[in-house]
């Protein structure tokens, strides 16, 4: 049986077999919906699960619950205090720093900024692939502001970036502070010194190299199988490449601006690390501050393993073995993990969904929505190859 003539004056005329192939794609994809829709489920409730597993295992070396729980009843409930505040001020240091990665979008404040970080890294961070979902959940919210899509992801992953060049300067700078002071003992003290600067000439050279054209070149040449780019010719990889860093350039801004986000990224670290150290003087565990640091370093190295939340698990096990070496015993270690979980993740998360529920609503700023209509028309005025990158 042939079908009518289908003719619309927006979409133009389509034919029979058109119609066919797209009622044929809409068929498989209704298909593979329900595929779509429990595969992913699954999954997350099997690294949750898996995440729970590991922080049993944890504990169990530690010397079970029962000692975590012992550690906790004595308590001092005064360094709640200093933790609140230094998780604070991680997030208003980071929703600073987004706002000075803005580029040429307009995000209206700070306090924005700050909601947008609680969703990013707050409720991204206690999800399976952290931060990704977060970055997710942000771009939808920054899209109904009027920041493109685009320019989004390379706000959010610039912030991720120079937060994780943040930690390693941190980790090589404390290195040699803290040898110095004499809270980490070294047999060679100038081996820490020679470490550290080859970590500090490591992030610069690195900072260097995203400075030049043919770095970005390289990067989209070697990422050429990715999906959208393995039918790209050589002059549109090009033209995207020289896209790409254009965009980089003007998300990362001046170099007095690069500075002011290094400065910012190296202080959300020291913030975050704080937070540790304060549930270790909490369950009385007195370590020094550089301690401190290089076993917050260790935690979120740990949480580089990809499927697990933050490394939930692993560092409930990386940490305490750590902190035993300074004299710190076991079960009192992991009671201040413990402490410093529920300060560094399991709040800003919570927070994150408050922030979530009220970014989902469009704003009510007329001029707001002026600039998302603008964004949106020049994103439907710029050329294909840019949105291919």
């Amino acid at each position: 049986m042939s079908l009518p003539d289908v003719r619309d004056p927006e979409l133009g005329d389509i034919d029979e077999s058109d119609l066919n192939a797209m009622l044929g794609a809409a068929g498989v994809a209704t298909k593979r919906h329900g595929h779509r829709f429990w595969r992913p489920a699954v999954q997350r409730v099997l690294y949750v699960g898996l995440a729970l597993a590991l922080v049993y295992a944890g504990v169990k070396v530690a010397g079970g619950f029962t000692d975590a729980l012992h550690q906790l009843d004595g308590v001092n409930p005064w360094w709640f205090v200093p933790a609140l505040v230094a998780v604070t001020l991680r997030f208003v240091v980071l929703g600073a720093q987004l706002r000075l990665l803005r580029g040429t979008s307009e995000l209206p404040d700070t306090r924005l900024g700050i909601r947008i970080a609680l969703v990013a890294f707050g409720l991204g961070g206690v999800m399976p692939a952290s931060p990704a979902e977060g970055f997710a959940l942000s771009t939808v919210a920054m899209r109904k502001r009027g920041v493109t899509t685009r320019q989004s992801w390379l706000m959010l992953a610039s912030s991720q970036w120079m937060t994780f060049w943040a930690l390693i300067i941190v980790f090589a700078v404390d290195r040699v502070v803290a040898t110095a002071a004499g809270e980490l003992h070294h047999r060679h003290p100038w081996k820490a010194v020679i470490t550290s600067s080859v970590l500090l000439a490591l992030s610069a050279g690195i900072a260097w190299l995203l400075t030049r054209p043919r770095t970005i070149r390289v990067i989209t040449s070697a990422t050429r199988w990715l999906p959208g780019r393995s039918n790209q010719t050589p002059a549109e990889r090009s033209e995207a490449a020289a896209t790409l860093y254009a965009d980089i350039q003007a998300t990362l801004g001046s170099r007095t601006n690069r500075v002011k986000v290094t400065g910012l990224s190296c202080l959300s670290r020291l913030a975050d690390g704080a937070i540790l150290w304060c549930t270790l003087m909490a369950v009385h565990a007195h370590i020094p501050f550089g301690v401190a640091v290089v076993a917050y370093v260790v935690a979120m190295v740990v949480a580089w393993v990809p499927l697990l939340p933050s490394g939930l698990g692993l560092a409930e096990i990386a940490v305490p073995a750590l902190l035993h070496r300074f004299n710190v015993p076991l079960a009192t270690g992991l009671s201040a993990v413990l402490l410093w979980r529920a300060f560094s993740l399991v709040l800003p998360g919570v927070v994150g969904v408050g922030s979530w529920v009220t970014l989902r609503k469009a704003p009510e700023d007329g001029s707001t929505r002026q600039a998302a209509r603008t964004t949106l028309e020049s994103t439907n005025q710029a050329p294909s190859t840019t949105a291919a990158c």
